[in-house]
C-alpha cells in the first residue's frame, strides 16, 4: 500500500498491511534538511526536501507544512523574532490592552510573505510526492491564534473575564483561516492540521463558549473544500473529549497525558479516528529499546479500527533514530 491508500484505509475502519505512522516532525526536518530552523521555516523547498527525507528513513505515512505557529500572525501584522534554533515568535503583542482591532490587517494568504510560503510547500510536496503521499497543510485554530495575536496570558485573563470584543477577534480570525486553508487545498494538500495547543488550557466551559463553534466551522468548511481535518491540541485533553466529539474532525491527537484507552473507545465509530499517544520525551527520546516496543504494542493494541498511532506531540531533536525507527517497525500488523 501507498501511504496515502494506508492512511486513507485505516480512517475507513479496513485492513491495513501497517498502522499509518503519524508522527510530527519539525526540528528533526531541519536537522535532515541540512539547515537551521530559522532557514527551514522561512524557505518552502527545505521544508520539502526534510519531509521527502524524513518519510522514507522513519517511515512516516504523510508529508506536511507544519514548522511554526506564527504564520498567520505575521500576516496579520506581528514583528517576529527567528531564532536559529527554534520557533519564530512577536517581538510583542499586536493587540494591546486597549483592544483596538484595526491594527490587524486582512490579508489574502497567497500575498503575504509567510502565508504563501505554507502554500509553496503544499505545492511542491504534492508535485514531489504526486498521488502516493497525503500532504498536511497547517492552520491556526481561533483560540492558538488569538493567543498568538493577544498574547497567551493576556488571552486566559480575556477569557476569564468575557472580554466584549472576542468575538468579533475570533470571526476575525476565522475569516483568515478560511482563506489561508483553501489556498493551501488548491495548492495540493489533502488533509488541513488545525493547530488549537491553547484549547487545552481553558477548561470545557470556556472551550464550549468561545472554541468550540469555530472549530466546529472550520472543520465544516475545510470539509466543503473536499480535505480532512486533523485537529491538533496538545496538552491534558481530557476535559475536552465529550465536546471536541462535536468537532468532527477526521484525526484527532491525543497528548500522552490522555488515557489513550478510553480516547479510543469514546471515538469509535463518530467519524474520529484518534491518533498517539507515544511520550515524545519519555519514550521516543529517553526510552531504551525495550520501553518503546512496550508502548508502541500498548497503543496498538489498545487502538480501534481507525486508531492511529504517533508521538503525543512533535518528536523531540534528540530522539535516536534507532528509536524512530524500531517504532516504524513495530507498526506492521
Amino acid at each position: 500500500m501507498t501511504p496515502k491508500e494506508r492512511l486513507y484505509t485505516r480512517l475507513a475502519g479496513k485492513p491495513v498491511d501497517k498502522i499509518p505512522n503519524m508522527n510530527i516532525m519539525m526540528h528533526i526536518v531541519a536537522r535532515e534538511a541540512g539547515v537551521s530552523y530559522r532557514e527551514y521555516v522561512q524557505d518552502y523547498r527545505k521544508l520539502v526536501e526534510g519531509n521527502l527525507i524524513c518519510a522514507e528513513k522513519y517511515g512516516l505515512d504523510t508529508v506536511s507544512a507544519i514548522s511554526d505557529p506564527m504564520r498567520e500572525a505575521a500576516a496579520f501584522g506581528a514583528e517576529l523574532t527567528f531564532p536559529e534554533t527554534t520557533v519564530p515568535y512577536a517581538k510583542k503583542s499586536l493587540i494591546s490592552d486597549d483592544w483596538d482591532l484595526s491594527v490587524l490587517k486582512r490579508f489574502d494568504p497567497t500575498e503575504s510573505e509567510r502565508t504563501l510560503d505554507r502554500i509553496k510547500g503544499c505545492e511542491l510536496l504534492r508535485q514531489r510526492v504526486g498521488k502516493d503521499y497525503p500532504v498536511v497543510g497547517w492552520i491556526e485554530g481561533c483560540i492558538a491564534e488569538a493567543a498568538d495575536l493577544r498574547g497567551l496570558n493576556e488571552l486566559l485573563i480575556d477569557l476569564a473575564m468575557e472580554e466584549e470584543r472576542l468575538p468579533e477577534l475570533f470571526q476575525i480570525i476565522f475569516e483568515e483561516q478560511k482563506l489561508f486553508a483553501k489556498a493551501q487545498i488548491h495548492a495540493g494538500a489533502d488533509i488541513i492540521g488545525v493547530g488549537n495547543a491553547a484549547a487545552s488550557l481553558i477548561g470545557p466551559v470556556l472551550y464550549k463558549n468561545y472554541g468550540l463553534e469555530w472549530d466546529k466551522k472550520i472543520t465544516e468548511y475545510i470539509h466543503a473544500c473536499g480535505a480532512k481535518v486533523k485537529l491538533h491540541i496538545c496538552g491534558n485533553i481530557t476535559p475536552l473529549l465529550e465536546l471536541l466529539r462535536e468537532v468532527k474532525a477526521d484525526i484527532l491527537d491525543i497528548d500522552s497525558m490522555v488515557d489513550f484507552a478510553r480516547a479510543a473507545r469514546f471515538f469509535e465509530g463518530t467519524g474520529t479516528a484518534v491518533s498517539g499517544n507515544v511520550h515524545p520525551a519519555g519514550v521516543l527520546m529517553q526510552g531504551t529499546a525495550e520501553l518503546v516496543e512496550r508502548e508502541i504494542k500498548r497503543c496498538m493494541n489498545i487502538s480501534s479500527a481507525t486508531s492511529l498511532v504517533a508521538a503525543g506531540c512533535e518528536v523531540p531533536l534528540a530522539t535516536p533514530e534507532e528509536n524512530l525507527l524500531l517504532m516504524d517497525r513495530l507498526l506492521y500488523l
